[in-house]
């Protein structure tokens, strides 16, 4: 049980130092990350007013980390999913700017339902000559 418990604080530990040693490599683009999150925190508690400036704000901000995440990807050892998923973001934030600036909502509403076939009811003549009876009463 100790070896256990000995094994987990290392693991925690070298957790916390590759978070650092990562931190510490590249700490402009920690920064730019910090200010694309706060921005976005910020955008839920904007008025509907000034919503459009902050969508600029948030896709600036996520292009700026995409840049340069891009740009210093050997020296900040950004792997190829990292830099993907900061694009992902840039690209949703720029898609949510232009919905929100043209007064559309952030994500379009869900189709309607359409039939996806017409079938031709079976015993559809009956059901029709049994009304067109009734009313005949």
């Amino acid at each position: 049980m100790p070896t256990r418990r000995l094994a987990f604080t290392i693991v925690t530990l070298l957790g916390f130092s590759v978070q650092a040693s990562a931190e510490s490599v590249c700490p402009e683009l920690t920064r730019l990350r910090m200010e694309a999150q706060h921005a976005l925190k910020e955008s839920r508690t904007v008025p509907a007013s000034e919503r459009c400036l902050m969508y600029h704000r948030l896709s600036m901000a996520w292009g700026a980390v995409a840049q340069y995440a891009n740009d210093n990807r050997e020296s900040c050892q950004v792997s190829t999913p990292l830099l993907k998923q900061f694009e992902e973001y840039r690209r949703e934030m720029v898609k949510a700017r232009d919905n929100v600036c043209a007064g559309r909502p952030l994500r379009p509403y869900p189709p309607d339902i359409i039939p996806c076939c017409k079938m031709p009811f079976a015993g559809l003549t009956e059901f029709t000559e049994f009304v067109s009876g009734f009313a005949a009463r």
